[in-house]
């Protein structure tokens, strides 16, 4: 079931709302839990039974090994029940997420044929994966109170975070579930819901899904070699992911207000960064936020036994912007002062390594997680030579560098990445006209009917350099909740529910 469907947005949501509140109406708040569990699992195997079964078994597994750590065990014992719980769930997570990559190299090195199973890829196993191994991880550390198993199978399953994120931390959740405060109908949650809802729902149907005609085109028939085909494909390629996880995150936490459930913001208009460092501390914010807490900082305990003070360098603007997201950036400039550059490199390069097998399940997708890790050891050493460039200048870097990176998230085998950044360099087969057809931009003399909607195009670029985001919309509706308002969103919200015909996966969906 995908949040941009007319089952969720009309019959699942309303009814789970409805029974949800109905059982705390009556102080039944245990049932109230198991009722919310359950209908997280139906969500979940809506699309295949068969992943309620892989969720369940990951939850109880993990369950008991927190229950493990609070029996009376030495240290030595502690750590080996750690080691035993990561590696059966990164067993876990490579088994059925790297099961094809694993197997193309096997191909790749020994140059024979190789035919992997066929398998299912239960959705969203790298979130929940990651999700309850911070939980195990700080079970260990002992910063984990006595949760029982409802709370904590919620907490994992909890259907607006469990498919794509947010990746929470359970003292950001449960503690909430418990909260009986939370029990009762909030309307202003509701309005701020609903509203985030449908901003969502307008970014993945009207905005994000716009691009997905020219783009499936140009991709099935490999027509990037042409110097203008392969720069739009690239913008077209960077506000497709844009519009489409943001608008994830904007269903996603929308979904959450309703039952009175505040969400980890996860999106922070990252086309507005100054640098890619600041690219990297708004874009899936949890998950930098992951890999920063559990990786990057323990490897420079491990190098140097003092962790760097992990703040982003912004100006007054982006603090303030940021002031309410949390702390995600990866390497402060205070860091750099202190520490060797060589090492925080090396650190950052082996988290962004990562980073890229975690992305997919293709060597071209390590080689994306490499490059930007490569593009942040320049910014960092640019800050430590302490270069300065104008705002415009740097946003417009940062974003032209993030296009030049999509050959390596649009394809899959490195023979059409390299085509594709030849044609963008501009040693490019050849130079098409680009002429403006009513809407649409037209492709000459390419014989597929190549167009892309210049209107659309403007208004997204419009949106991620120049609106405000989500955030502060939702903040300005939720002040203002006046009846135009709320006549607008409503119009918006019928309008982008036309257009559920057409819409498609979110990218983050099987992950």
């Amino acid at each position: 079931m995908l949040f941009n469907s007319v089952q969720y947005l009309l019959i699942f949501l309303p009814v789970v709302f409805f029974i949800y509140f109905l059982f705390n109406k009556f102080k039944l708040f245990k049932a109230a839990t198991i009722f919310l569990l359950f209908a997280s699992l139906f969500f979940y195997g809506s699309y295949k039974i068969e992943y309620v079964y892989i969720l369940i078994v990951s939850i109880v597994i993990n369950y008991l090994f927190s229950l493990l750590f609070k029996r009376n065990l030495t240290s030595k014992q502690k750590t080996f029940v750690l080691i035993l719980a990561l590696f059966t769930n990164i067993s876990i997570l490579i088994g059925f997420k790297y099961f094809v990559f694993l197997a193309d190299i096997y191909t790749t090195l020994i140059h024979a044929p190789f035919n992997a199973m066929e398998y299912i890829m239960p959705l969203g196993i790298s979130f929940f994966t990651l999700q309850q191994v911070s939980y195990v991880i700080d079970c260990y550390k002992g910063n984990v109170k006595d949760y029982n198993f409802f709370d904590y199978a919620l907490f994992v399953s909890f259907f607006p975070q469990l498919v794509a994120g947010p990746i929470v931390r359970h003292q950001e959740m449960i503690p909430q579930f418990n909260d009986l405060s939370k029990r009762i109908i909030n309307q202003q949650n509701i309005f701020i819901g609903i509203f985030l809802i449908t901003i969502g729902l307008l970014k993945k149907v009207v905005f994000a899904d716009n691009f997905t005609p020219f783009i499936d085109t140009v991709m099935k028939y490999d027509i990037y070699t042409d110097f203008g085909v392969s720069w739009f494909l690239g913008i077209a390629k960077v506000l497709q992911g844009y519009f489409d996880f943001s608008g994830y995150c904007d269903m996603a936490l929308g979904s959450a207000f309703l039952f009175n459930i505040s969400l980890p913001w996860n999106f922070n208009s990252p086309y507005k960064a100054q640098s890619i460092l600041d690219y990297w501390s708004r874009w899936n914010m949890t998950l930098i936020r992951f890999l920063k807490d559990y990786i990057y900082i323990p490897l420079m305990k491990k190098f140097d036994n003092a962790v760097s003070s992990i703040s982003s360098v912004q100006n007054k603007e982006n603090q303030s912007s940021q002031e309410n997201f949390g702390d995600f950036s990866l390497v402060s400039y205070e860091s750099i002062k202190k520490q060797p550059l060589f090492k925080i490199c090396l650190n950052v390069m082996l988290v962004f390594f990562i980073y890229g097998l975690w992305e997919g399940t293709n060597p071209v997708r390590v080689c994306y997680g490499l490059l930007s890790g490569l593009l942040i050891c320049i910014n960092l050493l640019w800050m430590k030579l302490n270069i300065k460039i104008p705002k415009v200048f740097s946003i417009l870097i940062t974003f032209t560098s993030l296009v030049l990176l999509t050959p390596f998230i649009g394809v899959d085998e490195f023979k059409n990445t390299f085509i594709m950044l030849k044609s963008m360099f501009g040693f490019a087969e050849s130079f098409k006209p680009i002429a403006i057809s009513g809407i649409n931009l037209k492709f000459f003399p390419i014989p597929f009917d190549l167009e892309l909607n210049w209107i659309i195009l403007l208004m997204c670029i419009y949106i991620v350099f120049i609106s405000k985001n989500s955030t502060q919309l939702a903040k300005l509706y939720s002040e203002k909740n006046n009846f135009l308002y709320t006549i607008i969103l409503a119009i918006v919200f019928f309008i982008s529910t036309l257009f559920i015909t057409k819409s498609t996966e979110f990218i983050y969906f099987i992950f």
